[in-house]
């Protein structure tokens, strides 16, 4: 036998380097860059060299604990369950991407029927994905004049800025939702609803909610009242409101609703007197709704200076509060309206209806005087 045929292989070292990743490639070995995935983002970023470590509704998360949203992505290729990754990225992606473009905007309008298809889908969800879309519903419902039903995606958003504390959880655009922590009362919304249907339908949503949470705030309660006296429920029905609560805001919250039922079984008494001799002290976010109940309380006595008295507080909430509670102050130009053509006098009763059909033509006074060709007084019975 040959001398050199017994003599070690000797290799050098750039052909031990080829040898390397050819047996690599045969034996099914993958070095750090085949086993990454492919990503490629809206903005055309391409991501290839990271993996794909788990994805859910939520948001996906890449193996350097990066975190993208579904509305970043425009495709990817991965190693780890491709078909799923795919369905989700076609069913969430779009309208995700849609609802952030439209909350940097301002475009709450237009952003509801996404927010909307995705809304069973995130509600009891708690990430920053869920507080985007259901901040979204509750935006866009007011934006389309759905005020009752804007309630229960807003104490979703309240549990959800609260279970993070002072943690603020991003979101697109300038607008933060604004509420008072303590109580969890909106700020940016008065319980004030005349659509009957909505208000059992957004009753009904609300009272599951209640009873699904382990502490709801002292807010959700109120807002159940205030949808109660909203709905259908006659008046004989309409519990007391308690206002024995140690927080200042949920107590004046509640002695406003206790003037609505006094109004409603058509008795104002203690309740309005309580409120009238505290109204100086009523949380400026509260006050044009104790206006309101006030001035219809005082429109239910006899004395005509008690009825003028109660014209000149109804007219006080559009002169005072017609930019930041314009539904309430349409609420107040209609019945006062509705007052002044009952007791005759046409020419002031035809001027605030030009006002509200002019400056609060998208409110529900101002549609329903549209849809009519005379002048009806409220028939509701609640609000």
């Amino acid at each position: 036998m040959s001398v050199d045929l017994l003599r070690p292989i000797m290799i050098s070292k750039p052909r031990l380097v080829l040898w390397t990743v050819f047996l690599s490639s045969c034996l099914g070995w993958h070095t750090e860059r085949s086993a990454a995935d492919q990503i490629v983002l809206r903005d055309l970023t391409i991501l290839t060299n990271r993996r794909v470590e788990q994805f859910n509704e939520d948001d996906i998360r890449l193996d350097n604990g990066q975190r993208l949203g579904w509305d970043q992505i425009e495709k990817a290729q991965i190693s780890n369950d491709q078909a799923r990754f795919n369905q989700l990225l076609s069913e969430l992606g779009t309208p995700l991407y849609r609802i952030r473009q439209r909350l940097k905007v301002g475009d709450y309008s237009a952003l509801l029927r996404h927010a909307e298809t995705l809304y069973s889908r995130y509600s009891t969800r708690r990430s920053k994905t869920a507080y985007m879309v259901v901040q979204a519903v509750m935006w866009g419902r007011l934006a389309a004049g759905q005020r009752a039903l804007a309630v229960e995606p807003y104490l979703r958003c309240y549990h959800l800025l609260r279970g993070v504390g002072d943690q603020p959880i991003p979101l697109p655009g300038k607008r933060r939702l604004q509420f008072d922590a303590e109580t969890g009362i909106c700020k940016e919304f008065l319980p004030l609803w005349f659509d009957r249907t909505a208000a059992a339908s957004a009753l009904k949503q609300v009272t599951t909610l209640i009873e699904m949470t382990a502490t709801p705030c002292p807010a959700a309660h109120l807002y159940q009242t205030a949808l109660v006296f909203a709905s259908a429920a006659p008046a004989a029905e309409l519990a007391a409101v308690s206002t024995s609560s140690k927080l200042t805001l949920a107590r004046q919250f509640a002695s406003i609703l206790q003037v609505q039922r006094e109004v409603l079984m058509g008795q104002p008494g203690t309740a309005m007197l309580n409120l009238e001799s505290a109204l100086s002290r009523v949380d400026p976010s509260l006050r044009p709704l104790a206006f309101y109940w006030l001035g219809r309380s005082h429109l239910l006595k006899q004395d005509p200076l008690q009825q003028r008295q109660g014209l000149l507080l109804l007219l006080k909430i559009p002169a005072l509060h017609h930019r930041t509670f314009p539904n309430i102050a349409a609420a107040g130009l209609a019945y006062a309206a509705q007052t002044l053509h009952d007791a005759g006098d046409e020419r002031a009763s035809a001027a605030l209806q030009r006002e509200l059909s002019t400056r609060y033509s998208g409110s529900w006074h101002a549609l329903q005087q549209g849809e009519q060709t005379d002048v009806k007084k409220p028939t509701e019975k609640s609000p």
